[in-house]
């Protein structure tokens, strides 16, 4: 009994001494909620998940880089401040854009995108909860990208079946990198909840029960969601 004391004594210690792990706790909670004001937006919508119902649009038509985005400011992917953001909801089709922080832009003013078209910034945790999707692609997964999917994985198992026999630890760099938004979000999007109304200017409010979960694990130092960021101290 003692000895589990005095542990929990030390863990704690550690914990409170430690500013990287209080930092990424209190961005976890500010994961859960989002709330902020928008603009353009024109009409209402509601979703959970991938799945939307109501007539909405936000923001431009035009080129990424060149468009009017819709532009908000509140909480939003676990900040406060602007951000991006661009919808529309007809029915229950349509999609939505959204990325956070000032974005990085190439010399002539574009945007600059990741392969799946989100718009980037030097805050790499902000990358990490921006998203690009296409509601009714959530029930659409084409075989080609599938099997893509199973070649890059056999591809990893295998190069880490022949280091683990002891053959030469450089075939590290011929694994490849994880993609932690294969089909252009992260797994959180497919449990937020969004309700999202306005007249030109426009509200949005909403709840995320992924991030509730991973901010309670998270006292646990286990990073559910793969979203905490070492911090230099």
């Amino acid at each position: 009994m003692l000895r589990s004391l005095l542990y929990l004594f030390i863990l704690s210690g550690f914990l409170f001494n430690c500013a990287t792990y209080w930092e990424n706790r209190r961005k976890d909670a500010q994961d859960i909620f989002h709330i902020g004001v928008e603009t353009p937006v024109y009409g209402a919508g509601f979703r959970v998940g991938p799945l939307p119902i109501g007539l909405y649009f936000e923001g431009g038509e035009t080129e990424l880089g060149k468009r009017d985005l819709g532009s908000g400011i509140g909480l939003r992917g676990g900040e406060f401040g602007t951000y991006h953001s661009q919808a529309l909801v007809f029915g229950f089709l349509g999609g939505e854009d959204f990325y956070s922080g000032e974005p990085i832009r190439t010399e002539d003013g574009k945007v600059v995108v990741d392969k799946h078209g989100i718009g980037l910034s030097l805050d790499e945790r902000a990358n990490l909860k921006s998203y690009k999707m296409r509601y009714f692609s959530y029930f659409d997964d084409p075989v080609s990208e599938r099997k893509k999917r199973k070649k890059e994985e056999f591809r990893k198992q295998f190069i880490e079946e022949l280091i683990q026999e002891g053959l030469s630890p450089e075939l590290k760099a011929y694994i490849p990198e994880e993609d932690k938004k294969p089909f252009g979000y992260p797994s959180q999007f497919l449990w937020q909840v969004d309700l999202f109304l306005g007249i030109y200017g426009g509200a949005r409010a909403g709840f995320n029960i992924a991030e509730c979960a991973d901010f309670i694990v998270g006292f646990t130092t286990f990073d559910m969601l793969d979203d905490d960021i070492a911090i230099d101290e």
